[in-house]
């Protein structure tokens, strides 16, 4: 277990789905969700809504283009949890998990037509971003614009 609080930038991103879903990203225990973002760029007008929870991330959005962003704060070796999509979407769901610099740490795909999955990736406290503003720059220079 790394020492102190470290913080990381977990993404979301659906490139062209079709129809409009329901996204949930929810982290395992030891984790927490601070500040995040979402750009979409839907087909046609269509209403988004998001929700930032300490524990989950919640995003009902069009047929589009879906980029979500948020900091998770832990002192944890593994950042982990589960992404739901209902209904399932045409496209793949990725999961990417930042680490100091916007360095890729690990990257979970949920495959076309699957409404569920998990995310799982080791992480040391020298992967960690510095400060909790660091992981905001870094969340806002990873969402589609």
């Amino acid at each position: 277990m790394s020492t102190g609080t470290t913080y990381y930038a977990l993404t979301l991103n659906v490139q062209g789905s079709s129809t409009a879903a329901f996204y949930s990203l929810t982290p395992t225990s030891n984790l927490e969700i601070s500040q995040g973002g979402v750009t979409c760029f839907p087909t046609a007008l269509s209403m988004t809504t998001v929700s930032i929870y300490p524990q989950t991330l919640q995003i009902a959005a069009p047929a589009g283009v879906l980029s979500a962003g948020v900091t998770i704060i832990s002192s944890e070796t593994r950042i982990s949890g589960r992404v739901m999509v209902s209904p399932p979407v045409n496209v793949a769901t990725v999961v990417t998990l930042y680490g100091n610099g916007g360095v890729q740490v690990g990257q979970s795909i949920i495959d076309p037509g699957v409404g569920s999955g998990t995310f799982d990736f080791t992480v040391s406290s020298a992967e960690a971003i510095g400060s909790a503003d660091d992981a905001r720059q870094i969340i806002e220079g990873k969402l589609q614009k």
